[in-house]
Order: structure tokens, then C-alpha cells, then sequence
């Protein structure tokens, strides 16, 4: 049996469409009174406007949800931006918010995170969406957040005069560009995919049924959906193209209609495009020539939520097997010795491991010796090469300012940092040197207790070059002794590679050594 002879009631089975118990005629009702506030109603878009015809879809799809799907209306919020579309928040009766422009998406994206159970859906327009909110919306895709985000695009901000757009069509007239728009225009469906969403589709207003069924598929999917409808803007856009018939004055009042007509006309359905050839295609005066339509993009993918779970499930793994760790980590004796506010300075070059080497004196004062400790690091913008600088505080009381006021002990394996931080030590203070890195000026301080080692032959004669830092340690807390040897080590056991703990072990001790020679 073909379609034209299938039988209605057969046909509207098959379009999932459901005759009402009793007919709206009887009771006097609108079919959508309970999710239209009609205290607001008249609505205020124009003529022509495919708005309207939108959020009838929109709405037609909740209340399909609702009685297929047993989805409760009371945990689905509605958000919008400003402009034209950003209105429908205000006229459902649903829980809405009508917030500033191109904020729609981050808004929604705190809903969505703060209460998971809630459906959550964008309403908004393009300029809001597109343009001065794109960055939420590419953002909001690369997530994959289980938003629904949908964009009625008329391609121009129509509520601020109709000037061009993100999506104005590339030598289409509008009120900033009329002698034709220079700019080249967003693909929506191709910026979506390629942003990250995983279900993207386009309609106009023409094939509202259609439109539809994709709003549901778009509401139920698990991942970030987005939706464009492309809607009539009879009073701007249509006013400055063929599409509305211009400024002819016998179709003023039918600009809406031409556009629709115009889309029946140019529209082409073709679900299995790629999105980036899901085009809108011109001419050279900017008239509309064709439409790609469909839904073009369905992945099944973790969303945000659960590769956040996932992501937790691991670190909840990662954290029994380090608490194991910490739980056999070795207890040592607190230092009973008081200790006054202490400031270490240490300064070289990147790849030396003076970040390291301040946190593992940070952690020995506290972790294993029970000391307050603050540490913070600096660098220059190379990795490898640059200056690099670390900063540690100790002290048996409290730590109320974390920044050196003036060090009182200073750790220098080049000969960038002595000229940089040298002069910032205390008057009496002590300087440690890798000796054969740093040279001693003819006018070096004499108010400073200074001691070099040669930390780098150390630790190359041990076999590894990059455990000159290690040497420092040893050598510093021979001659400072503000931390206990033993707190060193265990600090220097948690944090070397394990392959490399007993060279790193031995180098300290050989430092150490040297220190304990020093004459201080």
C-alpha cells in the first residue's frame, strides 16, 4: 500500500502521533495551556516570525516525553541569553532563566553540575549562541556536558536592528552590511561537531513535526546535543533580501511566508552528510540557494558526568595504593630543638632540581620533622636552561606570611642566580655554592658566610649528573642543621625516582660528609 492510500489513523500511527481523549473544540483549551504562561501571552515577535512555530515544537516535545517517557516537567529548566528567541524562557511554564547575553551555556552548565537530575535545555538565538557567547558554546561541546543546546538562527541580531551576524550569510544584505555582508559565516552543525558534540542536527520552522521528533531524540541523548533551527526574521533580515522579497511594498506583511516559502523551495534533507559539508549555500548576491536538513550526528560517548566518575574511580585507586604508602611511611622522633623563623633561598638553572630540592627540604621540616614549613617556586619562561628559583620558610611556630622577607640561608648552583639573589641575603647569613658553576666576584660579600662544594663532580662520579642537588642537601644540612639528617633522607627516599634512590642516598651522604668538615 503506498503512503497516499495508507489509511489516516495507520499513518499518524506511524508519525507517533496521539488523538486527543476529548477534542480541544469540547473543552475549550489550548492543547498546551499547561506549559504556555498565558498571563504573558500575546507573545511579542512579529509577524512572520518563526519563533512561535519553534517553541511549539519545543513544547510538543515535553509533553510527548512526559506521557511516553515518564519524564517529570519539574526537573526540566529552561535557560536563554538576550534576543528575540532568549523570550521563550519567559513563556513556559516551566522552571526558567532569562539571563545576560551569551552567558546562557555557562549558566546552564552550573545547573547541570550542581543537580545531575535536572534536564536541562538552551534556548537562544544565534548572535547569543554563536557569537557573543561561542566560546561557552565550543567549550560547552568539547565537555560533552549533557545539555541540550538549541539555537534558533535567523541569521542577523534581530532584536538590536538586524546587523550581520555569525551566521549572516555571506553577501546577504543586512543593516551594517548593505551593500552585501563581507564576512564568511559559521557552519553551526560543523562548529558543534567539531567542538565535541556528540548528537548535532539542523531543521527550519518548515518541517515543524520533524523538527520534533529531533528535539526529543535531542533531549533524551546522554552527551552535549545541539540543534539548529533556522527561522523567518520577517521584520530585519527578510526586509534586506530576495528571500523576504525585499522592500517590494505587495509583500510587507508576508515577508515571514515568502521566507518559508523560499525554504520549502531550497531545502534538502540529508541525514547522512557530514556536518561539514551540512552547508547553506549562496549565490553571489547572497540569496539562499540550498539548505542542508537532518540530523546528522548521533555518537554514544561518556559524558562529562561519567568520565568524571571514571576519572574518580582511578584517583580513588591511585589514593588506597598511596595511603598504603603513607600508612608504612617511616615515623620519625619531632625535632625538640626550637627553630626560629628560618628562610631558604635556592636559585640555578632549569634541569638542575632546585624545585625539587626546596620541596624535599619542605617536606622533611614538616612531614618528618614536625616543623612548619611554606614552599613556593619561580621560573623563567624556559623549562630547561632558564633561571629557576625555590623558596622555603621553616619555623616551630606558626607560618603567617609564606614569602621571604630576607633569607637567611641561600642554596646557588649557577652563576645567573648568585648575581640575581645575593645580594637579598641577611648580613650574616649563609651561602652555599656548587663551586665549580659559580665564580666569587673580587667585591663578594664579606658580612656572609660563604662554602662551595662541587656538588655536579659529586654526583657525576656517582653516575648520574642530575643528583647535584642532592649533594647540596647533604652539604646544607650539615652546615645549617635546621633539619635532622635522618628527616632528609626519608624526604629524599619519597621523592627520587625509586631506581634512583640509593645514588641519590649516597650523593647526599657525601655532601654531608664535606659539610660536617666546615668550618663555621
Amino acid at each position: 500500500m503506498s503512503t497516499g492510500e495508507m489509511h489516516r489513523s495507520e499513518r499518524l500511527r506511524i508519525l507517533n502521533y496521539d488523538t486527543p481523549a476529548v477534542s480541544d473544540w469540547e473543552t475549550g483549551l489550548h492543547p498546551m495551556d499547561d506549559l504556555l504562561r498565558g498571563e504573558r501571552l500575546p507573545h511579542i515577535w512579529c509577524q512572520g516570525c518563526g519563533l512561535g512555530t519553534a517553541l511549539t515544537s519545543f513544547i510538543s516535545s515535553l509533553k510527548w516525553l512526559e506521557k511516553n517517557r515518564g519524564w517529570d516537567l519539574d526537573k526540566v529548566a529552561v535557560v536563554s541569553g538576550i534576543g528575540c528567541t532568549g523570550r521563550i524562557a519567559g513563556y513556559v511554564r516551566l522552571d526558567s532563566f532569562h539571563t545576560t547575553h551569551g552567558r546562557a551555556i555557562p549558566f546552564a552548565t552550573g545547573l547541570k553540575i550542581a543537580n545531575p537530575d535536572l534536564k536541562v535545555i538552551v534556548i537562544s538565538g544565534d548572535g547569543d549562541i554563536a557569537g557573543i557567547g561561542g566560546n561557552h558554546l565550543i567549550h560547552a561541546a568539547r565537555r560533552n556536558l549533557s545539555i541540550t543546546v538549541v539555537c534558533v538562527n535567523n541569521f542577523n541580531y534581530g532584536m538590536t536592528g538586524g546587523q550581520v551576524g555569525p551566521t549572516t550569510p555571506h553577501e546577504a544584505r543586512a543593516v551594517t552590511a548593505q551593500y552585501g555582508n563581507y564576512e564568511f559565516p559559521f557552519n553551526l552543525p560543523y562548529l558543534a561537531t567539531a567542538s565535541g558534540a556528540s548528537f548535532v542536527a539542523r531543521w527550519t520552522v518548515l518541517h515543524a513535526r520533524r523538527l520534533t521528533w529531533t528535539l526529543r531524540n535531542a533531549l533524551t541523548h546522554s552527551g552535549f546535543s545541539f540543534v539548529e533551527i533556522i527561522a523567518p526574521c520577517s521584520t530585519a533580515y527578510a526586509r534586506w533580501n530576495p528571500e523576504g522579497k525585499g522592500l517590494d511594498p505587495e509583500n510587507l506583511r508576508r515577508r515571514g511566508l515568502e521566507v518559508m516559502k523560499h525554504y520549502q523551495k531550497v531545502g534538502k534533507i540529508d541525514h547522512d552528510v557530514h556536518p561539514k559539508d551540512a552547508h547553506v549555500k549562496v549565490n553571489n548576491q547572497g540569496e539562499i540557494l540550498e539548505i542542508i536538513e537532518g540530523e546528522f550526528l548521533d555518537e554514544t560517548r561518556p559524558d562529562f558526568k561519567e568520565a568524571i566518575n571514571q576519572r574518580a574511580d582511578l584517583a580513588e585507586k591511585y589514593w588506597l595504593s598511596e595511603k598504603g604508602t603513607l600508612d608504612k611511611r617511616k615515623v620519625l622522633t619531632s625535632r625538640k630543638k626550637r627553630v626560629p623563623r628560618k628562610e631558604i633561598q635556592l636559585g640555578g638553572f632549569g634541569g638542575q632540581g632546585i624545585m625539587s630540592a626546596g620541596k624535599i627540604i619542605g617536606m622533611a621540616a614538616a612531614v618528618f620533622n614536625n616543623l612548619q614549613a611554606c614552599f613556593t617556586q619561580s621560573y623563567g619562561p624556559e623549562a630547561r636552561g632558564g633561571a629557576a628559583g625555590s623558596q622555603v620558610v621553616i619555623a616551630s611556630s606558626p607560618i603567617h606570611h609564606p614569602h621571604l622577607t630576607q633569607p637567611t640561608s641561600m642554596i646557588i648552583m649557577s652563576q645567573g642566580a648568585y648575581d640575581k639573589y645575593v645580594a637579598d641575603l641577611a648580613p650574616g647569613g649563609v651561602l652555599l655554592i656548587d663551586d665549580e658553576l659559580v665564580t666569587l666576584p673580587a667585591d663578594h660579600r664579606k658580612d656572609i658566610k660563604t662554602f662551595g662544594i662541587s656538588a655536579t663532580k659529586i654526583a657525576e662520579q656517582a653516575g648520574n649528573n642530575r643528583a647535584a642537588n642532592t649533594a647540596m642537601l647533604g652539604f646544607w644540612t650539615a652546615v645549617e642543621g635546621i633539619v635532622d639528617k635522618d628527616a632528609m633522607q626519608e624526604s629524599i627516599a619519597e621523592s627520587v625516582p625509586p631506581k634512583t634512590i640509593k645514588l641519590n642516598l649516597d650523593v647526599f651522604e657525601a655532601g654531608h660528609k664535606i659539610g660536617l668538615t666546615i668550618d663555621k
